[in-house]
């Protein structure tokens, strides 16, 4: 063979390793194209069935925030003022959702109840838990901070669950909490006669 021939040979095979390396590229490309669209669709996909189980958490929420709503207004807030007296706590005033606002500092609290000489603030909870009683005590002291209305010579503290978390009744007891909970159909106090609760007023 020639060098020309051999020469010839060479291009040739160049050009044909050239010609199936540009269609295994255009194969490789269109093969990227279609993992890139199915993953977009596949991201959409995932997106959309996010969104729907956003949408039914929001759902859920907002159920057990008319739940905790409801339990407050329709079950705690009207026997507070009976059950209270049976203690020998007599309330004039009767609040829900009382909120404060002061130096961007905010407060709020489910039920508030004032008398002569003494008030008391309430938190409602689905699920009372310890965690809930601790926040109770650590914000009872700046009460009147926000409140300076409701300031009296003894203030109380009490939470209510519909249902309650195991030895937290005994944790707020020790600490002078009232604590409310169910009893069949009624809300009582869950304390015994024998019960002191604690004034957090300064």
């Amino acid at each position: 063979m020639s060098t020309l021939e051999k020469l010839e040979e060479l291009v040739y095979h160049g050009f044909r390793e050239t010609r199936e390396s540009i269609v295994e590229t255009r194969q490789s490309l269109k093969d990227t194209e279609r993992i890139l669209r199915e993953s977009h669709q596949e991201t959409e996909r995932q997106s959309k069935r996010t969104e729907e189980k956003l949408d039914r958490l929001a759902k859920q929420v907002a159920g057990i925030t008319d739940s905790l709503g409801l339990f407050a207004e329709q079950s705690v807030f009207p026997a507070i003022d009976r059950l209270l007296k049976t203690r020998g706590i007599n309330i004039k005033e009767l609040y829900t959702g009382l909120k404060g606002r002061r130096n961007g500092d905010n407060v709020e609290f489910d039920i508030v109840g004032a008398g002569p000489e003494i008030a008391i603030l309430i938190e409602v909870k689905l699920r009372l838990k310890k965690k809930d009683v601790e926040d109770l005590i650590a914000k009872m002291p700046e009460v009147f901070k926000f409140f300076p209305h409701l300031r009296r010579p003894k203030l109380y503290g009490g939470a209510a669950g519909m249902s309650i978390e195991k030895d937290v009744e005994r944790f707020a007891y020790k600490r002078g909490i009232f604590v409310f909970g169910e009893s069949g159909d009624n809300i009582r106090i869950l304390n015994d006669e024998k019960f002191k609760p604690r004034t957090f007023a300064k």
